[in-house]
């Protein structure tokens, strides 16, 4: 009898495809389709690719004439189907996604990330050991000038290369990961008023049950943040997530939570000075630029201690985080 191969769905979330343009987005789609033709010529069976976004379901006309018009590869490699979750936010999204595949294993990417070759195999072969829930690929952000080479360094994810300490102790990412289906079903990302709280509640919740999060080097880059006025809100947001997680996973006390904002201050500011310090030049910064990037990173994360001080003392009440219409690259 031949082995059964294990078979695969991929969503990918279409709420970033509001904020960048078609033609980035097609070079995410192209490059997802030359993934998935390299594994269907090894002998897996041909996925369903679910595009989730937050629009209705008459929108998957005009979705599907965009994706062909940038990515008509994708259709010969793949079957095409359109989740909508009309005003979904960005784990709503993902959460609906996944009622619409029908694989053993779940892969989970986003419409503002671009998969390196070999990206896809390094995520389906962890898989082939049944034990194995949850694995884990590596996203870094992509800079091109002084602003986006400086979020480079102060992000939350490592950097394309020479980070190894870093990269080993990544978290989980929600634009770069793969499940089984039955366990991602019958465990959703959490829902929560934050706006990137739900993957760090959802690794608390593998680590709790004793599953491995297998970190393997499936490769992906992100579009890089622009402009100030994203810098700005991004910043703030960031603080008031990680109050939320703090009272999640710590502490709902309100002295520990302000005593949590000040103590990460410091953590982070030493943080992006060292990253800075220690990587600019893997970025081809020139040192002329560094101090001007040191400033940048230590106003990004003074903001972020604002969000989190405010938050923490109930100066900024908790609603549901929406990205504002005028963020660029989210």
């Amino acid at each position: 009898m031949a082995e059964e191969r294990t078979t695969y769905s991929l969503v990918v979330e279409m709420e970033n495809a509001r904020s960048i343009d078609w033609a980035e987005v097609g070079v995410g789609l192209k490059a997802l389709a030359r993934e998935i033709a390299v594994v269907s010529s090894n002998g897996l069976a041909r996925p369903k690719v679910v595009i989730a976004h937050g629009g209705r379901d008459t929108d998957a006309n005009a979705l599907l004439d965009d994706i062909t018009a940038q990515a008509p590869q994708l259709e010969q490699v793949a079957d095409l189907i359109f989740a909508a979750c009309p005003g979904g936010r960005y784990y709503d999204l993902k959460n609906n996604g996944v009622l619409r595949t029908d694989g053993d294993v779940v892969v989970f990417t986003d419409s503002d990330t671009v998969p390196e070759q070999g990206w896809l195999s390094a995520l389906l072969g962890p898989f082939e050991d049944p034990e194995i829930i949850c694995v884990n690929g590596y996203t870094y952000l992509l800079y091109d000038d002084f602003f986006s080479r400086t979020f480079a360094l102060i992000w939350f994810f490592p950097m394309a290369r020479g980070d190894r300490r870093f990269a080993s102790k990544r978290a989980l990412n929600a634009n770069n990961i793969a499940f089984r289906r039955l366990w991602i079903t019958n465990n959703p990302f959490p829902k929560h008023n934050g706006f990137k709280v739900s993957c760090t509640l959802l690794m608390r919740k593998l680590q709790r049950e004793g599953h491995e999060i297998r970190n393997v080097n499936a490769r992906v880059y992100h579009y890089a943040p622009r402009g100030w006025k994203f810098f700005y809100w991004r910043a703030l947001v960031t603080g008031r997530d990680a109050d939320r997680k703090f009272v999640e996973l710590g502490s709902p006390s309100r002295m520990q939570r302000v005593a949590k904002s000040f103590s990460r201050w410091f953590t982070m500011s030493w943080r992006t000075t060292r990253r800075i310090v220690g990587h600019a030049r893997e970025t081809g910064m020139p040192l002329w630029q560094i101090p001007f990037s040191l400033v940048v990173g230590q106003v990004f994360y003074g903001l972020a201690f604002w969000g989190q001080f405010s938050f923490a003392t109930g100066i900024v009440r908790d609603e549901i985080e929406l990205v504002p219409d005028y963020v660029g690259h989210s």
